[in-house]
């Protein structure tokens, strides 16, 4: 078992190297307001690309105006006033987040209010809002204390569904709730196999692909002790409850989380931050998770955390974590209460972690932060991280270049959500070892702690100068590939204008793939692509699987063919 490596080994010197700092404070001369000064935690806050010009643009929530929403361009950030009617002190803002619920390529807006009426707003175009509420479907009555909100297109129909997270407090109580969207405005309240009578304090909700069956899953956690956190497998026709079965029923005062492949093993693994406790739940073999946090020594010290994000901060090819610590509802803290520094754990490699929060920036290392969320606002393929801490600006960090090679793209949908939201992207590339290792991101909304994250899928990856094949599994089931993928750059990738792997043609056509001996389109050629051809040898016909040379027939030119390229992760 890996324990937490002892902060000394920081100290070590290394020879011949240049040691740069990962991140940059650049609150000073990039100062944005964004006013947190009382309420329960924190408005909510958003990284996502809102005007669709591919720059990173933050979003605020403001108890005085809905949102504070600053866009980026080439040139920095603009503050641009967007009118939603809102009257001060109307809705407590905690979660904002922006979806495009009717595919029409503006980005909707819809807000948790701690102290009112969640609020749905569709774009007409320009930020100009219109205010749905009324006529949207999602419950209003009896004023709930809602927090985080996730959506995805969990039916698979085209357009995004919306999870609630409501915390109540208040008689008459109401439940957390799931709505199926229709691509018009409207949300009709729905089981799918969710209870409904279950009044739970829920803070987070994120949908994801936990099993690789193509089906999104759902994970809750929720703020009390005594209330267990929760799993949800998809099936077709609705979410079973696998929580306790994998070990996944957490009680704690559950904060936020961060699903991880720690090691590189195409497990997940879950950091939850709470209330003077973490858990970090591995799984240890068929999907049971058992808590790793008190053999990695998570966290250094007991503080009480909120924020928590995943990421390969310096594209070393591995995922690291960055969690906010803060004393609970105090504002401001007291002197008499010791700060709570924030910590930042590098992964060494799949071996250990490394505490490294002393090399944070001072301003950075105890800042009362409770909401955070990371992006790329500067386009340098390093991870930036933007904070709401208490006070009058916003809290920037920006990611510093080191010797790593990255990769970011976005889903963009067309038969699928046009967001591209629960598409799967998995990058194989090729160690020094010659190993094959596979990194995959899902592109979420609503993922973290009463906060959204840009669309942007990071990818870091050390050493490797190219990737070998991207795999694109879309919502509506579509796969495809593009294969010798250069490093360093962004790219958009458009449902539909990829290569499908060999096997999803209608019509066997190799000319048409990018790897034609990957018969079965798992992009690597292998034993289950021989027998296929196999299969088919001495057959006839016109796009015939296994006619690797298209001479209409599969024969032993095909096999040679095949045989020559056995072994590799395709093009490579």
């Amino acid at each position: 078992m890996f324990r937490l490596l002892a902060c000394a080994l920081a100290l070590i010197p290394l020879c011949g190297a240049e040691v740069r700092a990962q991140w940059e404070f650049v609150s000073d001369s990039i100062a944005l307001p964004a006013e947190m000064y009382a309420g329960d935690y924190a408005p909510g806050l958003s990284t996502v690309d809102v005007d669709g010009d591919g720059w990173d643009d933050l979003t605020f929530g403001s108890d005085l105006a809905g949102i504070d929403l600053y866009l980026k361009d080439s040139l920095g950030f603009h503050e641009v006033v967007v009118d939603l009617g809102l009257q001060p002190g109307e809705c407590q803002t905690r979660g904002v987040v922006w979806a495009d619920m009717d595919n029409d390529a503006d980005q909707d807006l819809f807000i948790n209010c701690q102290n009112g009426q969640d609020r749905v707003f569709r774009n007409l175009g320009g930020l100009q809002m219109q205010d749905i509420t009324d006529s949207c479907g999602i419950m209003l009555n009896p004023p709930s204390r809602s927090y985080g909100l996730s959506l995805a297109d969990v039916n698979r129909d085209g357009f995004l569904d919306l999870f609630v997270c409501d915390a109540p407090e208040y008689e008459p109580f109401q439940p957390n709730g799931f709505y199926l969207g229709d691509g018009a405005g409207h949300f009709t309240l729905t089981e799918w196999g969710l209870p409904q009578d279950r009044f739970r304090a829920s803070h987070q909700s994120r949908f994801f692909d936990i099993n690789g069956d193509d089906l999104l899953d759902l994970y809750v956690l929720n703020d009390r002790e005594h209330q267990a956190n929760e799993l949800y497998l998809g099936t077709d026709t609705g979410f079973v409850d696998v929580g306790e079965e994998w070990g996944l029923d957490v009680y704690t005062d559950a904060m936020g989380m961060a699903w991880i492949d720690e090691e590189h093993d195409n497990r997940l693994e879950v950091y939850m931050t709470g209330i003077d406790e973490a858990f970090f739940m591995k799984d240890t073999g068929g999907f049971s998770f058992v808590d790793y946090a008190p053999e990695y020594g998570m966290p250094t010290e007991l503080v009480t955390g909120w924020s928590i994000i995943g990421a390969d901060f310096d594209n070393d090819g591995w995922e690291d974590l960055y969690v906010n610590s803060s004393h609970a509802l105090v504002y401001p803290v007291p002197p008499s209460l010791e700060p709570q520094i924030n910590v930042w754990m590098h992964n060494e490699q799949g071996t250990g972690w490394l505490d490294r929060s002393s090399e944070l920036p001072a301003e950075a290392q105890f800042a009362e932060v409770f909401v955070m969320a990371p992006a790329d606002w500067n386009q340098d393929g390093v991870v930036d991280l933007a904070a709401l801490e208490v006070g009058s600006d916003a809290l920037l960090l920006e990611g510093q270049p080191q010797s790593g090679h990255w990769l970011e793209v976005q889903p963009r949908g067309t038969e699928s959500n046009r967001d591209g939201t629960g598409t799967r992207v998995i990058a194989y590339v090729t160690d020094e070892s010659g190993e094959v290792i596979r990194r995959e991101r899902q592109s979420s909304c609503g993922q973290g702690f009463l906060a959204q994250y840009t669309r942007w899928l990071h990818f870091g990856l050390g050493e490797a100068d190219v990737i070998d094949s991207l795999e694109l599994r879309w919502p509506l089931g579509q796969v495809e590939m593009l294969y010798d993928v250069a490093v360093d750059q962004r790219l958009l990738l458009i449902e539909g204008d990829n290569a499908p792997p060999c096997a999803a043609l209608d019509t066997y056509a190799p000319s048409l793939c990018n790897c034609p001996a990957d018969l079965n389109g798992d992009a690597l050629v292998g034993s289950s692509d021989l027998l296929m051809a196999l299969s088919s040898f001495g057959e006839a016909a016109a796009g015939i699987v296994g006619d690797v040379d298209e001479d209409g027939i599969v024969g032993v030119n095909d096999i040679l063919d095949l045989l020559s390229l056995y072994g590799i992760n395709c093009l490579d």
